[in-house]
């Protein structure tokens, strides 16, 4: 694929069927891919890496609103979640040419690629985000070559393209290659799976997801079609581990179990209890029975899907400062992802790091659990005697991250007295209306800085 990016970045490219052939120099901040008539490109097995550089996990249904490589109207139905990388992606999508409409009652937005050409890259957008590069895959379908702007998005380490954006980019451009493409040691993530029933909906052939070989057979065109995207388990994990931070019994929906089946079997390690009710519900309580217990700590390790998910280990480290007994986090998938123990030390929790595994001593008991914290997303209900903030500008400016505020969030749900977080706009990026839902359940948390327009 990529004849520099693919070697140093997706490993081996071996060549078995004749589809496409792209190649690639790096040219400043641009990537630049152009469609050959030669052969390339069959398969493209991820080589295996030690455990600590294996890849990120995905942040879910984004790929849905790139350019549609016919001139069909593509529509992604609800739930349609604002974040703010989202609306990027959005502006991105106007400005290669599409057309963009949102219907914030039924939150069902439509994406008209008509109008889309070979637009110049849109280098000030690309990096706000991380999932700018998906517009590769259309693109290339598309037109046959594509020039991008380098991605941004959070400041955790190296994050080569090698993995699940890999899979989920190949897919989206052997759509309509010529041939048969087949994929080896592909991404498993739900994400992935989401993105094949889209593209089968469009009129394309893929088989084999959510196994790690992909079969796709290239269309010479695709239709336009509407896609429901499925509840982003990343959010759910995150008001999971909120409940059990705050020792409380919540339901949350929608959600898909299996999805979560890893965070969902460590919480019961914990103490937590947990039950599947209709329509896709989950009800968890972390309550204790007696006053004076605590949830007991765990072990975790971060990996690729089926594993434990990335982004959740900053929210569950804040869980288990709270918990009792010691804990090893070992974080196995990006190498700058323990930024929070800072943090956190400063909120009183006692931590050690090594590399990329932290030892994480809990509290015997659940007195004595006052404390400070920047993480994420993760806070749901707050004692009566506490107050949950936004952490403190001496403590978050420092970080870069949405699971990273999500972590502080949480800490703060427990912490006694007021905690006041800075640089809120990473929450935006991974988790809608955060601070609503959580004031819902009964947080006393206050926005200072308002929130950006719907679109």
């Amino acid at each position: 694929m990529w004849v520099k990016a693919v070697k140093r970045e997706f490993g081996q490219v071996f060549v078995k069927h004749r589809c496409f052939s792209l190649c690639s120099t790096r040219n400043g901040d641009l990537f630049v891919l152009c469609k050959t008539p030669s052969t390339i490109l069959s398969s493209i097995p991820h080589k295996p890496k030690s455990p600590k550089s294996e890849p990120k996990q995905p942040r879910s249904g984004k790929q849905k609103l790139l350019p549609s490589p016919d001139p069909h109207n593509f529509r992604a139905m609800f739930p349609f979640r604002g974040l703010s990388d989202t609306k990027t992606m959005l502006s991105i999508l106007r400005l290669l040419g599409a057309k963009i409409e949102f219907n914030e009652r039924n939150k069902e937005i439509l994406v008209n690629t008509d109008g889309v050409g070979r637009a110049e890259p849109c280098l000030g957008e690309m990096r706000k985000i991380r999932g700018g590069f998906f517009v590769i895959g259309p693109l290339l379908a598309r037109f046959g070559e594509a020039v991008v702007g380098l991605p941004g998005g959070c400041d955790i380490g190296e994050r080569p393209v090698d993995f699940v954006g890999a899979t989920e980019t190949l897919m989206m451009a052997a759509s309509m290659a010529d041939g048969v493409t087949v994929l080896s040691n592909a991404a498993k993530e739900p994400e992935v799976t989401d993105l094949a029933r889209f593209l089968n909906d469009s009129g394309a052939c893929v088989y084999g997801a959510g196994s790690d070989k992909l079969l796709i057979k290239g269309k010479c065109q695709l239709r336009g079609c509407e896609c429901n995207m499925p509840p982003d388990r990343i959010e759910a994990g995150t008001f999971l581990l909120a409940a059990a931070i705050t020792r409380s019994l919540i339901s949350i929906s929608p959600v898909t179990p299996s999805h979560l089946s890893c965070l969902i079997d460590k919480l019961k390690i914990a103490g937590c209890k947990i039950t599947r009710g209709n329509n896709d519900t989950l009800e968890v309580s972390a309550i204790p029975e007696n006053v004076c217990e605590n949830l007991r700590g765990f072990n975790v390790r971060t990996s690729p899907f089926p594993g434990f998910p990335t982004d959740l280990q900053p929210p569950t480290m804040a869980l288990l400062t709270t918990c009792s007994g010691s804990s090893i986090v070992e974080e196995s998938v990006f190498d700058r992802r323990l930024g929070h123990v800072r943090e956190l030390q400063k909120l009183g929790a006692k931590i050690q790091v090594c590399g990329s595994t932290a030892l994480v001593f809990g509290r015997e008991t659940r007195r004595n659990t006052a404390f400070h914290s920047v993480i994420l997303d993760f806070m749901i209900f707050i004692k009566s005697n506490l107050i949950l903030l936004i952490p403190l500008n001496s403590i978050i400016s420092a970080l870069h991250g949405s699971r990273l505020r999500a972590a502080d969030l949480g800490a703060g749900l427990v912490a006694e007295g007021t905690t006041e977080i800075s640089g809120i706009g990473h929450i935006g990026r991974g988790y809608e209306n955060l601070d609503t839902k959580l004031q819902f359940l009964g947080a006393d948390i206050k926005r200072s800085i308002p929130m950006a327009s719907q679109l």
